[in-house]
């Protein structure tokens, strides 16, 4: 089932109610990968997270979505913006 990118935004935005949701996506392959933004993930833990993603997308898509998402990744703005921000010296 080929999955387009609005598909996976619109999916997860509306599933996981997502607050300003900011999506970092590519196609990797046949696969979605990258990074999730929003204050909805702010309090919860990685594996949290993680759980988070893969049931919205179980619940959307089906087991099937195994096949059409990589790796994705879920920041608060806080955390994207320090992960975005250059070190002193570097």
């Amino acid at each position: 089932m080929p999955l387009s990118k609005h598909q996976l935004e619109v999916a997860l935005t509306n599933r996981l109610r997502l607050i300003e949701p900011q999506f970092m996506l590519e196609k990797m392959g046949r696969k979605w990968s990258g990074s999730i933004i929003s204050t909805t993930f702010k309090g919860k833990r990685d594996l949290d997270r993680q759980q988070m993603l893969w049931d919205a997308l179980e619940a959307a898509f089906g087991a099937e979505s195994v096949h059409c998402v990589g790796t994705l990744l879920a920041y608060t703005p806080e955390e994207w913006e320090v992960n975005l921000v250059p070190t002193a010296g570097h």
